[in-house]
């Protein structure tokens, strides 16, 4: 087999710099300023092509548990938004209350407003905007636009496309083409490109939720998809939340901010959150010192599972030409790890400290870990594990009689 080896001499520094705390503001810090947006009910951000959402209330997303068993993580771009080119969130601010989360979740993740960004995150753009969940997994542009389930004559098209330009109006149209179907109304866009007309629109959005009694049900953003192609660690989370009192919700929200910082070396908060319980009723965002699963100030051990590891390319006999591979030495602990919490562990050292780097991302067949899991099965004493980033995600028995190479 010829071998044509591109040594990263670089592992260590990599290492280095994803093995001390990263973080922009404390716990208490982060409580304080969203409990102040939420708080601030501007008409805009200081002019009138900026919309609120930019500078005030809290754009918050509902989410499952973090990844296991080779699952996406909370903050990844879901199966169902890679299909539709976006994603949901909720806008949660004083003048515009709603009492739950969709489908009864009881955690997730908050953004950082676009107008407090600093330049090492991403930025994030807002799409479209409906008073009410906008049923969008159904919908075109984005979920934005019509949905061909749809009853009312317009397909749930655009407000604008309509010449629906007010509270008024949509909620006319609410109430005589809603007919329990959300995907017959529409959405307000408030994308960039429509300057001071998603000012207000988005006004227009809030005024419907606050005038249409509407505070029984969650609303809707619909934001355009994370940048698959850059670190986890530039994402624009804030923080990570629970419904306040909810032992399952903080348990999963630990797991996802253990989760996150283990993959990315980036600290974020966990915040609780108390829904409010009238439409003139007040959220309230709250630091405790013990739900955190990581301490705030914990340094991150920079070799703890694995000691070293390096991208060689060579001929690979299944597929017939050169393929990447990563060639791991790992610790003496990640050696003896043997449980699925375990393999975790391991694996999102293994994604901080690769899951950045071209030869991986370029190629992604999406069986990294199974090939870990396996290693650990049937080869567990060799002393490299090598490991392919264009390897599907097979089943376990696939994978062990592949002798972990499956094609």
């Amino acid at each position: 087999m010829t071998n044509h080896r591109y040594s990263l001499t670089f592992v260590a520094v990599l290492c280095a710099i994803n093995g001390g705390l990263a973080y922009a503001q404390s716990c208490v810090e982060t409580a304080q300023n969203q409990q102040k947006r939420y708080e601030a009910t501007p008409n805009d951000c200081g002019k009138s092509s900026s919309p609120a959402f930019l500078c005030s209330g809290i754009i918050l997303r509902a989410t499952e548990p973090a990844a296991v068993e080779g699952l996406y993580n909370s903050w990844d771009v879901s199966p169902t938004s890679s299909k539709t080119q976006g994603t949901s969130f909720s806008y949660l601010r004083k003048d515009a209350n709603f009492r739950r989360l969709v489908e009864n979740q009881n955690n997730g993740y908050i953004l950082t407003p676009i107008s407090e960004l600093p330049v090492s995150k991403q930025k994030y753009a807002v799409l479209c905007a409906f008073p009410i969940d906008g049923g969008t997994n159904g919908r075109v542009d984005n979920g934005c636009g019509t949905a061909d389930a749809a009853t009312a004559s317009a397909k749930g098209a655009a407000c604008h496309v309509q010449k629906i330009t007010t509270a008024d109006a949509w909620l006319d149209q609410y109430k005589r083409e809603g007919k329990g179907d959300n995907r017959n109304l529409c959405g307000f866009a408030v994308a960039d490109k429509f300057d001071e007309y998603a000012t207000r629109n988005f006004n227009a959005s809030l005024s419907a939720m606050r005038r249409g009694d509407l505070f029984f049900k969650q609303n809707e953003l619909r934001l355009a998809n994370w940048d698959g192609g850059k670190a986890d660690s530039t994402l624009p989370i804030e923080s990570f939340f629970y419904l306040s009192g909810d032992k399952e919700g903080m348990s999963d929200a630990r797991l996802d901010q253990d989760r996150y910082w283990r993959e990315t070396g980036v600290w974020v908060p966990i915040i609780a959150l108390t829904m409010p319980d009238r439409p003139g009723g007040t959220a309230k965002f709250a630091c405790n010192a013990d739900d955190q699963a990581i301490e705030e100030g914990a340094k991150q051990p920079l070799n703890e599972y694995i000691q070293s590891g390096i991208w060689v390319l060579r001929d690979d006999p299944g597929t017939g030409k050169p393929e990447w591979t990563l060639s791991l030495k790992l610790t003496e602990k990640g050696r003896r790890s043997s449980t699925s919490a375990e393999s975790d562990l391991v694996y999102a050292e293994l994604r901080r400290k690769f899951g950045s780097d071209y030869q991986w991302m370029q190629n992604d067949g999406g069986g990294m870990r199974r090939q870990l899991v396996c290693h650990y099965r049937i080869a567990r004493n060799k002393e490299e594990f090598n490991i392919e980033p264009f390897r599907p995600n097979v089943s376990e028995e696939q994978a062990e009689a592949a002798g972990c190479n499956p094609v």
